[in-house]
């Protein structure tokens, strides 16, 4: 997943990060690392916190 890139584009912290997508800061890490499932729903939070469609979780730089 490319949760961590998209954060860092948008210039967050994982702290705002988890803020925004309502879960704990200290999970952030964990999500982002792949050590962690988010839920769907988490996912969902993270799309429209971070404007991009679902599939831009699951797709390299290049969309392939």
């Amino acid at each position: 997943m490319r949760l961590r890139t998209l954060r860092e584009k948008r210039g967050l912290t994982q702290e705002q990060a988890a803020e925004m997508i309502g879960v704990h800061p200290k999970s952030m890490p964990r999500i982002e690392g792949g050590t962690a499932n988010p839920t769907v729903a988490t996912l969902v939070a993270a799309s429209v916190a971070y404007g991009v469609p679902l599939r831009d979780f699951f797709t390299d730089e290049e969309g392939t």
